[in-house]
């Protein structure tokens, strides 16, 4: 399988080059969408070794994804392994998702919720409600629904109507994944929460934005 690492990154030029050296050793490319980036994030991606696309202005952490899987597709690639750009994921985790992605897995998403000793209270309150509601919908369980430490088969991802282009997609996703009958996978992985970091994530706008997805794509389509 020829599987690369996509990084969707906004605003990160402080991180982006350590989880691009990070990803390297274990993939065939590092993809680095740089959405519409107010700094020099796409430059020090290429100085780290990644191949970057440039959205000319930010579209949100979905479009960044969308663009990556349609390039990687276009490049010949089976699969990509997505990490958010800001250090929150451990790139020498790849290797995981890599073993279960060659059991046949269209999707493998990294669960945290084994220890969620480092998690801040909100993040995990609504992690806890989003995978709550699309576990009853889907009628199996979902362990954690707002990782994007994931892999996923790009034949797959890219059948799906994707609608979503900020952090709900990714919540849209696994829930038209579980639908469409694709086999979903998890493995277990830490999150690495840094005191000096800024989080890109609204727990209120988000969380709402993630029920919205939920009503969108589950109670009206039934």
């Amino acid at each position: 399988m020829k599987i690369a690492a996509l990084v969707p990154a906004f605003n990160e030029e402080r991180n982006i080059a350590a989880v691009v050296q990070g990803a390297r050793p274990f993939v065939s490319l590092v993809l680095v969408v740089d959405d519409g980036s107010a700094d020099c994030t796409g430059a020090a991606a290429q100085r780290a070794g990644a191949m970057v696309i440039r959205h000319p202005a930010n579209a949100g952490k979905g479009a960044a994804l969308k663009t990556g899987f349609q390039y990687l597709q276009e490049q010949g690639f089976d699969g990509a392994v997505t990490i958010d750009a800001d250090g929150q994921h451990d790139p020498a985790e790849i290797p995981s998702f890599i073993r279960a992605a060659e059991q046949g897995y269209d999707m493998v998403v990294g669960n945290r919720m084994s220890d969620v000793s480092t998690m801040p209270f909100i993040r995990r309150f609504a992690n806890h409600i989003s995978s709550l509601l699309i576990s009853l919908f889907l009628g199996q369980n979902i362990r954690d629904s707002q990782n994007g430490f994931r892999y996923y088969r790009l034949s797959s991802v890219l059948s799906l109507p994707l609608k979503a282009s900020k952090y709900d997609m990714e919540t849209e996703v696994i829930f038209k994944m579980g639908r469409a009958g694709y086999r979903i996978g998890w493995v277990p992985t830490r999150t690495i929460y840094r005191t000096d970091a800024k989080s890109k994530f609204n727990s209120v706008t988000d969380t709402l934005r993630f029920v919205g997805a939920l009503v969108r794509y589950g109670i009206l389509r039934r």
